[in-house]
């Protein structure tokens, strides 16, 4: 607190073995000019008289504020600075006083010298040198003397106060009333706390009456408290503020005493482990209850803040309640230090995050599980998968293996008996991999119906291939879903870490690989990696890469096979097949990467540019050879582009383009594209015929062919894969299946074309069967556009004899 500096030093132009006189205190004090012996002995006594009362009123006053102020606690140590210092300033100011009488009763000393000196002293008040300010009154409420604190505080001069009444200086009301009182009562000694009102402010003053030896008159002094009151508020309001924000939050308040060793915890703080105020009272019994996993930790945090390596104590921990269960809290604390920089406590609060930590808990577990089957997610199974690769590195004999799981037919399940059960089978398989698998290994869901295990620290290969085939067991056995017995299977890729991978994505890759591997080569059944099929699966991409660069750069080129009339043997249109010029490779058969261009879906854009350059190629035929008005294109549609929820404003933009009647052009669609959703196709089928194309079911026999929406289907064409056609001349089954289907199309009045004519028995068959048209290397191999032109210019096929 501030403390108040009072200067207690004379003037220096004031002889202290002068003595003083008062100015203008009344006209019975006032010196004569000129001095004789017995007047002067008269006005001698007459200032002792005067200095006596002085010094006892004002030791009187200076006690008495001492007494009024020390024991008021409310006041501070402020108010006990002044208290001393006026203490100080007063006995000074008696001793001046004391010793100005004692000169001036000294024998030997001329009258014309003590009337000089007091000539010289006259202008000065001994209440100048009280610190505070200060008047002597009368009864009459006149003002008989002011030092210059109270005068310059009025911005007056102190001869302009003397002889006015004290309303002049201060006509408060209560002010008035208080002087008035204060002489009618016998009391020598009054304190009063008055608030004074003027026209800018609010002042607080402790007025100090002491009446004085001579009659009706007194000494008063006024402290001004404005300061400290306004001080005292903003501390009481800030107090106030910080319980308030205590009790908002919650917080319990803990308060250590290094020197003592004693620590305060306040209510709060003790209720939020559920212990009772007279509990839990020691440092010892905080410590002692924080959880053993966090305790030296908080012990070297409080440490490190104590060196002042922290600004500021902070930790979080568990502490057991009185329930004994453990709650989180985060405590918070600051070093208290005296003026010489050492610490001697330290001041804090407690917060409860029970709350906070179980949502953060949550939330980290929801960001490392799948929602679904509560198992641990791709981001967990990497940072598990990562250890153990870092665990390999460290000991040579540590050998680990990761499993890849993909459920065989999922999506059928899911689209035949809904999202839900589709999710239950999901959770059920989750059960059952956990059921099986060794303490230690780490089972997680991908994503989808995409499941890994990781084995760690295993003896060999044999480990992981028997625990494949355990889970393979136990995933065959049904599962009762909604009232629904469903069986399912996995196909399941294994690599294990002795290929020395860098990298968890690596490994995972490969696994990834070998369950493609098991899905291509019979499903339900799993593969180990090789570094062979790193090396194909290597191809593939490149493959992949190198597709989407022959896109762009033209490379695909289009060959015509022409279709044939058994009848007439003239040519009544042809089938465009697509070429892939590669710029390394050389002419790289549709058989390799059009299984590519499915799987990434570039067969798209790729069947966009086929239809296109097809319908560019017949336009261009029909103007060269008019004769061919009714030549028809035959185009494959694949899966993909047949599900395009654009395919019929594609199909008549690409006609409108290159003006060529729908008529003209027939589009082959497999039986396993139109039987997978059958209602849709159909739907597809009706709108494409309305347009005026043609429709063709190409390899038919070799799909599950549904009799029930054969005749359904506005379909033209049945084109007999051929498989079929292959060994009709020596194989009577195969005859009487091609017999079958040519009956069946004529009965539903559809054409019929045969592929893969490459003999004359072959050819004999056929037209023995009356099938009506044929397609093979007997007529022709596939040609590029000018040597189809050639074809059609000599209008006949030579029938090539020789097998291919």
């Amino acid at each position: 607190m501030e403390k108040l500096e009072l200067n207690q030093s004379l003037p220096e132009n004031i002889d202290p073995s002068c003595h003083c006189s008062y100015t203008n205190f009344d006209t019975q004090l006032k010196l004569p000019s000129h001095p004789t012996s017995t007047a002067n002995i008269s006005r001698k006594f007459t200032a002792l008289q005067v200095t006596i009362a002085l010094f006892l009123t004002c030791n009187f006053v200076t006690f008495s504020c001492i007494f009024y102020l020390l024991p008021n606690s409310r006041y501070g140590a402020t108010s006990q600075a002044i208290a001393v210092s006026l203490l100080s300033i007063l006995a000074s100011i008696a001793v001046l006083l004391a010793y100005w009488a004692f000169q001036s009763l000294h024998i030997g000393l001329p009258a014309i010298q003590q009337h000089e000196r007091q000539e010289k002293l006259q202008e000065r008040s001994v209440f100048d040198l009280i610190p505070l300010p200060a008047y002597w009154i009368n009864s009459e409420l006149k003002i008989l003397a002011v030092n210059q604190h109270l005068a310059q505080a009025q911005n007056l001069h102190t001869e302009e106060l003397i002889g006015q009444p004290i309303s002049f200086y201060n006509s408060n009301c209560h002010f008035l009333e208080f002087i008035q009182a204060f002489f009618s009562q016998p009391e020598q000694t009054i304190y009063k706390e008055l608030e004074i009102q003027t026209d800018s402010s609010t002042r607080n003053l402790l007025i100090v009456a002491q009446k004085t030896a001579l009659e009706n008159t007194a000494i008063l002094i006024e402290i001004d408290l404005t300061a400290r009151q306004q001080r005292e508020t903003v501390l009481r309001e800030s107090e106030e503020r910080y319980v308030l924000a205590l009790q908002a939050t919650n917080d319990g308040i803990w308060d250590w005493n290094l020197k003592t060793n004693a620590i305060y915890f306040s209510s709060q703080w003790k209720s939020m482990l559920d212990y009772s105020d007279n509990e839990m009272n020691s440092l010892d019994e905080w410590f002692y209850r924080i959880h053993p996993g966090d305790v030296e930790r908080i012990k070297m945090e409080m440490l490190n803040h104590l060196s002042e390596l922290n600004s500021k104590f902070e930790s979080e921990y568990r502490i057991l309640c009185k329930g004994k269960t453990y709650r989180w809290m985060l405590s918070r604390g600051i070093i208290i230090r005296d003026t010489s920089g050492e610490a001697y406590r330290i001041v804090g609060t407690q917060s409860d995050i029970t709350n906070r930590k179980v949502t953060e808990e949550q939330l980290l577990h929801d960001a490392l599980h799948d929602a679904l089957t509560g198992l641990p997610n791709r981001v967990l199974f990497m940072d598990r998968l990562s250890h153990a690769i870092s665990l390999a590195k460290r000991r040579r004999n540590y050998l680990f293996a990761v499993l890849f799981f993909d459920l065989d037919r999922f999506k059928l399940i899911n689209d035949s008996l809904g999202h839900s059960v589709g999710d239950q089978l999901l959770i059920a398989i989750a059960r059952r991999l956990e059921k099986y698998l060794r303490v230690g290994d780490t089972v997680a869901r991908l994503g989808g119906d995409e499941f890994t295990i990781l084995l760690e620290d295993i003896k060999d290969e044999n480990v992981a291939t028997n625990i494949a085939n355990r889970l393979q067991e136990e995933l065959t056995r049904s599962f009762n879903l909604s009232g629904n017995e469903v069986f399912t299977s996995a196909s399941i890729g294994i690599t294990l870490s002795s290929f020395n991978y860098e990298r968890p994505e690596d490994l995972l890759r490969d696994a990834d690989i070998a369950m493609y591997r098991a899905k291509a080569t019979g499903k339900a059944r799993y593969e180990v990696f090789n570094t062979t099929m790193h090396t194909r699966a290597a191809a593939l991409l490149q493959l992949e890469t190198d597709l989407r660069r022959g896109l762009e750069r033209r490379e695909f080129q289009l060959y015509y096979q022409p279709i044939v009339s058994l009848k007439t043997s003239a040519i009544t249109g042809f089938e465009a097949l697509i070429r892939w010029q590669h710029p390394q490779r050389g002419l790289v058969s549709p058989a390799e990467f059009i299984p590519v261009a499915e799987e990434t879906g570039l067969i798209v854009p790729i069947g966009w540019w086929v239809l296109r350059e097809a319908c560019r190629q017949l336009s261009a035929w029909k103007i060269q050879f008019p004769e061919y008005q009714s030549l028809v294109m035959s185009i494959n549609l694949s899966a993909k582009q047949f599900t395009q929820t654009n395919l019929v404003e594609e199909i008549t933009e690409i006609l409108r383009e290159t003006n060529v009647p729908a008529q003209s052009l027939k589009l082959e669609i497999t039986e396993s594209v139109i039987m997978d959703n059958a209602e849709i196709a159909t739907t597809m089928l009706f709108q494409l015929q309305s347009l005026g194309i043609q429709l063709s079911i190409d390899d038919f026999g070799t799909g599950y062919s549904s009799l029930a929406y054969l005749y359904r289907f506005p379909t033209h064409t049945l084109k007999i894969d051929r498989s079929f056609i292959n060994k009709i001349d020596i194989d009577s089954e195969q005859f009487e299946i091609v017999r079958t289907i040519v009956t069946l199309a004529a009965n539903l009045g559809m054409d019929v074309v045969a592929e893969g004519v490459e003999t004359l028995k072959h050819l004999a068959q056929l037209k023995a069967l009356n099938c009506g048209s044929g397609q093979g290397y007997l007529f022709s191999k596939p040609v590029d556009s000018q040597m189809a032109a050639k074809l059609l210019q000599e209008q006949n096929i030579v029938v090539d004899t020789i097998p291919i």
